[in-house]
């Protein structure tokens, strides 16, 4: 019997996530539902008791017409008493129809999402979540055909699953055999399933999915309602090819598992993103949380590490004596639960691969990607097994033996950074995959947290930031809104800072941390941003051409003159110097600035709002907002702060009168006026934008 280890530090870690991302928060505004007795006929009741004696319910429900049937992929392997083939059969009933509210389940997700009825996407939302909310057919059996072998499936449980070990005809090792659903017509579904057949030695692969092959955003509540319920399914970059590769070496005899902490009713959803991106496999999902929205974010975030060690127990019942190649990631509990089977099954496991995921900026991700925390969850697993990567072509690196008379199989894989020695070579021959390129860092999600660094009690040259964030709803922390933030800016702009290995040290803030991107200049960062959160024309908008060029010129513009030269009004020798030590200087530059610069932008950006790349409406650029329009306005408001005798003379003055129309359309949105009456604002002071009485200059220079 193999010492047990086990390792608690993962739950404590989605403890910490859940309890400082709110998921507790989220999930009691999220509805649970539950079959209304009153639309309950006497046979249903019936079904419903009878479906608590599991298999020996004597009087099982038999699927009609008005019912949905899903029938789930799975592995065929040899008994080895018996040497018969058999398999774990797992399907699921429920009826085409709820019960419930399902709008009121639609609206709670768009509502977290921030999404409008009238939004194009809103049907998705709805489609992806019928499965949650369609009545549960408790105490049901399905026939189903296995090639030509007849089979009775069920009956279910009183969440509408079944699971039956059922024993098949031989088959091919590597063969791949429909079962069908003998139904009434009428009714739908997963009604045809593939079972793949595994002979009891070879390679297998076991993988993760939720942000080890799919991004899923496990680490918030409102990303993981936001992939799973809005968003095209997106693919973990490179992982793809890592498998593809893999697949390449294990040959198509092997079986893969893919095991998610997602609920059952997510299974069509996964199997197709399976199917369009990975090779064919078992997918192996919880039977929790159905009729439950707050439940998919519970079953997602808690438990995960005794869950995939049960079932990862059950795959090596059926399958000993495979040497098993473990893939996941470090936002959960891949590695605890990799290392935890390792030891109880040595030598099961020949390679452990855990994706370390550092483009979602969750809180705790620091942790879950220490060193510490990988040795701790590895206790007593050979160095040469596990492995920790940020970029999946590091894996071409692994290894395998081949001899002259063999076909080629994998050997103890070894790894090793861009700049050590090649690999050394076995008492085999060795072949390498193919180099591995310098690591990259992998974009970040558009959901992933934003984390603004920037001075607290000003709202500077961060603000034109803050705006940016807020009007597309974007997640983001703000250091001038936690304790200690001045530490963390500080921290960043240190003599002792040197940056790391992709990203060199910033000089000053703002600065936008992002995944493990770190990027400073409120220009650059405002392009960064500008781009993945929809405040400019796409790239490939036909009708605005290289759109992100122009509407960055007009930002830099309203920069430069209405932010950097009012800045320079009060501090026009050294920013170094106190306002008392260049008090003269500076009214001379005030009124040179009223008097003649000021006219100058106004007089450019009503130009501009009036020319014909404008478009309709008051924007600057394309008659749609995009970033360069908060960045001028918030310069229009600072300077109406820092010169109010002459803003209060310009503006009704009416001679720019598109720039203030911008001006109120943009205090007038919704997200905006929202967050303007927060506390989240900052008040004016001490920062770009000052209020001296004595620089307070009239047009008339009084």
């Amino acid at each position: 019997m193999a010492t047990r280890y086990k390792y608690t530090g993962a739950n404590e870690m989605q403890h910490r996530t859940r309890k400082e991302r709110r998921f507790d928060e989220t999930e009691h505004e999220l509805p649970n539902f539950s079959q209304f007795t009153s639309a309950l006929t006497s046979t249903d009741k019936a079904s419903y008791l009878l479906s608590y004696l599991g298999k020996k319910n004597p009087f099982p429900r038999s699927i009609t017409e008005d019912d949905t049937v899903w029938l789930l992929d799975n592995t065929a392997y040899r008994n080895e008493k018996t040497g018969k083939w058999e398999a774990e059969f797992v399907s699921a009933a429920f009826s085409q129809h709820s019960s419930c509210a399902v709008i009121d389940a639609v609206t709670a997700i768009a509502g977290k999402l921030d999404l409008d009825e009238k939004d194009p996407n809103y049907p998705t939302i709805e489609e992806r979540l019928r499965p949650f909310v369609q009545d549960i057919k408790p105490g049901s059996q399905v026939k189903a055909v296995h090639g030509k072998t007849t089979l009775k499936l069920g009956p279910g449980g009183r969440n509408g699953i079944s699971s039956d070990i059922k024993t098949l005809p031989d088959g091919k090792s590597g063969a791949l055999v429909p079962t069908s659903a003998e139904v009434p017509k009428g009714a739908n579904g997963e009604l045809k399933m593939n079972t793949f057949y595994a002979e009891p030695e070879g390679w297998g692969v076991i993988s993760d999915i939720d942000d080890t092959i799919k991004i899923t955003q496990t680490s918030d509540p409102i990303g993981i309602l936001r992939t799973t319920f809005l968003e095209t399914p997106e693919v973990c970059p490179g992982m793809p090819e890592l498998y593809k590769n893999i697949q390449s070496l294990v040959q198509d005899k092997s079986p893969w598992f893919y095991l998610s902490a997602s609920p059952y009713n997510l299974y069509p959803f996964l199997r197709d993103f399976r199917d369009q991106n990975y090779p064919q496999g078992t997918i192996i999902l919880r039977d929790a949380s159905w009729m439950s929205l707050p439940g998919l974010l519970t079953t997602l975030t808690l438990g995960t590490e005794d869950y995939k060690v049960d079932r990862m127990e059950k795959i090596y019942s059926w399958l000993p004596k495979r040497k098993m190649i473990c893939i996941g990631d470090s936002t959960q509990s891949d590695p605890e639960a990799y290392g935890e089977i390792y030891r109880k099954y040595p030598g099961w496991i020949k390679v452990i691969l855990i994706r370390k995921v550092e483009d979602i900026a969750a809180i705790g991700i620091e942790a879950k990607n220490e060193p510490e925390r990988f040795e701790k969850a590895f206790k007593d697993v050979p160095k040469e097994v596990w492995h920790v990567f940020s970029d999946p072509a590091e894996c071409n690196k692994l290894s395998y033996t081949s001899s002259p008379t063999k076909k080629p199989s994998f050997n103890t894989p070894r790894f090793f950074s861009i700049h050590s020695s090649p690999v050394q070579q076995h008492h085999h021959t060795t072949t390498n995959m193919s180099p591995s390129p310098p690591p990259k860092r992998q974009k970040s999600s558009k959901d992933v947290p934003y984390e603004l660094i920037y001075w607290p009690g000003i709202p500077g040259r961060g603000e034109h930031i803050r705006l940016v964030l807020e009007e597309a709803g974007a997640t983001y922390t703000d250091t001038a809104q936690i304790p200690d933030g001045v530490a963390e800016v500080t921290a960043q702009i240190s003599d002792a800072n040197v940056g790391d290995d992709l990203n060199p040290p910033p000089l000053a803030p703002p600065i936008l941390r992002h995944g493990s991107l770190t990027i400073s200049q409120t220009p650059n960062i405002l392009l960064y941003l500008g781009q993945r959160l929809g405040l400019v024309p796409a790239e490939d908008d036909g009708e605005h051409p290289d759109a992100l060029y122009k509407v960055n010129a007009l930002a830099l513009t309203a920069l430069d003159g209405l932010s950097n030269e009012v800045h320079d009004c009060h501090h026009p020798i050294a920013s170094g110097l106190y306002y008392e030590d260049q008090r003269e200087e500076a009214r001379r530059r005030s009124a040179d600035f009223v008097k003649n610069r000021l006219p100058k932008y106004l007089g450019y950006f009503e130009r501009v709002l009036q020319g014909k790349a404008a478009g309709e409406g008051p924007w600057l650029y394309g008659g749609a907002l995009t970033y360069a329009d908060l960045v001028l306005y918030q310069c229009i408001d600072g300077t109406k702060y820092a010169f109010r005798k002459a803003m209060a003379t310009i503006e009704r003055s009416g001679k720019y009168a598109h720039v203030f129309k911008l001006y109120d359309a943009v205090k007038e949105r919704p997200r905006i006026q929202e967050y303007l009456a927060s506390k989240r604002r900052q008040d004016y002071s001490m920062g770009i934008y000052r209020y001296y009485d004595e620089l307070d200059i009239g047009l008339d220079g009084e």
